[in-house]
């Protein structure tokens, strides 16, 4: 097979021909286009090859030719045939599959280019469309948090193939010392940090070594009412305030029914069948069924069945000022966790009571009132039995020591 050079032009009337390499085997003959164009007057008919040998268009040729001896040699590798068509098909896939490669490259080295700061924004705007809305609401104060260190530390642009995890660790320090993080919330802002990084794939090892805080069961806060302290602040009157007397009610609501306040917010008519309310929980999909008890019917008929109308966060205001008019003050050690440290300290009860203790006082008080066990208990409120019992079930232990003595005390009876 010979390979040879030569110059067509397109038209007649065209000044420039196109320079192309021919592969020549009997009477086959394929035409490879080096991209160049030469004048003719500029082209050595004799050598067929440019006259000016260091010209762009020789070293136009001189590629094409190489990469066609490397062709071949694929080919002879192969143990396939050289032909014209042969290998003008293994030089055409060859360059295609360079093309891509250097496509991919390309855009991995623009995506390096990007700035982080551009990348949380693109993330808040396209990348939570998965989350649940108060999930999605969490997660972008925390990634803000991510953007707004940057800034402070003096590298609002840094770019993407900049990040190390030399600059993820001086994050983590910075939330622990600067903002005085306690080890729970420290621990949220960097999962939610993980989650961003692996959104804009930054690489996977060194997401994995990222350290999260957790809290130990045993190191959190399980705030419920007794049942003492509940009739307490079913009986306060606050009917003065409407602010005050729709948290009070929303706040019992929670206590009748174990729901979380955006599943209260949700309970129309719709949801009454069978003198129970049924429902599919926001946050896990699961469907529950509560029985509606005389208490939750009579605050559910004041506001035409549906939650009151007041926001989670005017609730926490309003129920610590409920409860301290119905004297639920009682000292209680409020834990908290920095630096791996149990932190302990003493605050009147009514200041520590938020929406989360209503459910718990739910959970709580779910045995005595009703004899329900740790599994209706999970049944009814839509959580797994090992939630219940690792984060809200508090175990008494006055309670069981009373039984081991009560049942001590049988057994010396039997024996006497």
């Amino acid at each position: 097979m010979k390979i040879r050079n030569l110059i067509k032009r397109r038209n007649k009337k065209a000044k420039l021909y196109h320079v192309y390499v021919a592969l020549y085997h009997g009477d086959l003959t394929e035409l490879i286009s080096t991209g160049q164009r030469i004048a003719l007057k500029e082209w050595n008919e004799a050598e067929r090859a440019p006259k000016d040998h260091n010209s762009e268009v020789s070293k136009g040729i001189e590629k094409v030719r190489a990469n066609l001896q490397r062709a071949i040699r694929r080919l002879e590798a192969d143990e396939k045939p050289v032909t014209p068509f042969t290998l003008k098909q293994e030089y055409t896939t060859s360059l295609k599959q360079k093309e891509e490669k250097q496509q991919q490259q390309d855009r991995h080295d623009k995506a390096s280019l990007t700035s982080i700061s551009s990348l949380i924004d693109q993330w808040i705007k396209k990348g939570l469309d998965n989350y649940q809305p108060s999930t999605k609401k969490v997660v972008i104060t925390s990634i803000k948090m991510f953007k707004e260190y940057l800034k402070v530390t003096g590298q609002p642009r840094l770019e993407r193939k900049e990040l190390t995890p030399e600059t993820i660790t001086a994050y983590a320090r910075y939330l622990e010392v600067k903002r005085k993080l306690k080890d729970s919330t420290h621990g949220k802002k960097m999962k939610h940090l993980r989650w961003f990084l692996k959104y804009m794939k930054f690489d996977s090892s060194q997401i994995k070594d990222i350290k999260i805080r957790t809290i130990k069961p045993g190191e959190r806060n399980i705030i419920h009412l007794t049942a003492t302290e509940l009739t307490s602040l079913e009986a306060v009157d606050v009917s003065y305030s409407v602010e005050m007397q729709k948290a009070k009610d929303m706040f019992l609501l929670g206590c009748y029914t174990g729901l979380r306040v955006s599943d209260l917010k949700r309970i129309t008519k719709h949801h009454i069948v069978n003198g129970a309310i049924t429902m599919t929980l926001k946050k896990n999909r699961t469907e529950v069924s509560i029985p509606l008890l005389a208490q939750t019917k009579a605050i559910l008929e004041r506001y035409e069945y549906e939650a009151p109308k007041i926001s989670e966060q005017q609730v926490n205001d309003s129920i610590k000022k409920v409860c301290s008019k119905a004297d639920i003050d009682k000292q209680i050690f409020f834990k908290s966790v920095k630096g791996g440290v149990l932190i302990e300290k003493l605050y009147p009860k009514h200041e520590k009571i938020t929406t989360h203790c209503a459910g718990k006082t739910f959970i709580s008080l779910a045995g005595e009132r009703w004899g329900l066990t740790p599994t209706d208990i999970a049944a009814i409120v839509g959580k797994d039995i090992k939630t219940v019992l690792g984060y809200y079930l508090k175990p008494n232990i006055e309670v069981a020591k009373q039984k081991m003595i009560a049942s001590e005390n049988r057994a010396k009876m039997k024996a006497s």
